[in-house]
């Protein structure tokens, strides 16, 4: 889980953390993904250029 990488190789903590996709399913959305989310109620295409991107590298 990246919650716990961020917390084991960072010390960062995530508190008040917001689930889209959590909130998706109790809204009974068709899909659940942050980039369907985005179309449907900002109208906003996600770039999904560097979603499997490691981040780590400079």
């Amino acid at each position: 889980m990246d919650i716990e990488w961020l917390q084991r190789d960072l010390g960062l903590y995530v508190v008040n953390m917001f689930d889209t996709g959590q909130a998706a399913r109790v809204l009974n959305c068709a899909r659940f993904s942050l980039a369907y989310l985005l179309q449907q109620y900002c109208d906003v295409d996600a770039d999904k250029q560097y979603q499997m991107a490691d981040w780590r590298m400079r």
